[in-house]
């Protein structure tokens, strides 16, 4: 299928990142969300995000401005997805108002146009549930910022056809895209299951007081975070083990003891999010920097990342 015009439902920080996407691989995009301000408020976020693409070239010249024309709003998701042959929503992550709107989007969207969630979490078995046409019906996921982040989780519900999952594989490459297609449906999917096993165990040893909370950054960034780019942990251990059936013959009981005296709770404990906000509002960048600053900083970082790692 030739997907030419797309429909992004839900303008917030996710949202607007995938208009971004669209408009600057040349694609005409429409961006809803039943909030004026907040489509005001997107349209300016996205052309300052293309115009800083631009300057790292990551765009030609005149890239912006010509991706900006190709950007409309409107406050109605019929008006949305209509000629649509593909749909994105990033609506919060709950069951009703996904379904309220996926509802609705599989009314008024053309019958060829995919319906795909940007959700975090959730299933799309569940999702699906509230069409007509649930074989078009696709979760997925990107990593934010989704302008530089390369990866996407793609993965069906229980009713969602194969060739919905080929297309959208195919058309996430086409964008430039790094997708990642699941074999099943799990909560979380990939990504999000790792980080939070990582986040839980980041936030209980600054709860208990091993580690100050910019210490524990500084740590997985000279650290881990310089050595992923390149590996991931299956790869690492079959390095670290000089071959992946010895690490498992030499290491399981080390991480026996590892796993034995780390916590499994479910829920954040007050007392640790106490300490994970004092924590990171002590840091100096944080101090020092607001929140725009340091999200520019960032991306500043991941493109000059992704050009040593990936030569984008």
């Amino acid at each position: 299928m030739d997907i030419t015009k797309v429909a992004c439902v839900g303008a917030g920080l996710i949202g607007r990142d995938w208009a971004t996407v669209f408009s600057s691989r040349g694609l005409e995009v429409t961006i809803q969300d039943m909030n004026e301000s907040i489509l005001e408020d997107a349209v300016k976020g996205i052309s300052s995000t293309l115009t800083f693409l631009e300057e790292k070239d990551l765009l030609e010249a005149g890239g912006a401005g010509a991706a900006m024309e190709r950007i409309r709003t409107t406050t109605q998701i019929a008006r949305a997805v209509e000629g649509a042959d593909y749909v994105q929503e990033s609506v919060p992550d709950n069951y009703d108002l996904k379904k309220k709107v996926f509802e609705e989007m599989d009314k008024m969207a053309p019958r060829h146009a995919i319906l795909a969630s940007s959700a975090s979490g959730l299933v799309m078995t569940e999702i699906q549930k509230a069409t007509a046409v649930p074989e078009r019906c696709v979760l997925v996921h990107p990593m934010v910022p989704v302008y530089l982040i390369p990866l996407v989780e793609i993965v069906g519900g229980q009713d969602t056809s194969p060739e919905t999952v080929k297309t959208t594989d195919e058309f996430m490459k086409g964008l430039g895209k790094s997708p990642v297609v699941l074999n099943r449906e799990v909560p979380g999917y990939i990504i999000n299951r790792l980080q939070a096993a990582l986040l839980r165990e980041a936030i209980d040893l600054v709860d208990k007081g091993v580690v100050s909370a910019e210490g524990l950054d500084r740590a997985f960034c000279t650290g881990i975070g310089i050595r992923d780019p390149m590996i991931g942990p299956l790869l690492r251990v079959h390095l670290a083990g000089n071959g992946v059936d010895r690490f498992f013959q030499n290491y399981a009981k080390s991480y026996q003891y590892r796993w034995d005296n780390m916590e499994t709770w479910t829920s954040i404990p007050p007392s640790a999010v106490e300490a994970v906000v004092d924590g990171v509002n002590d840091m100096e960048i944080v101090r020092k920097k607001p929140m725009a600053e340091i999200k520019t900083w960032r991306d500043e970082m991941l493109v000059k990342l992704l050009k040593i790692v990936h030569g984008k």
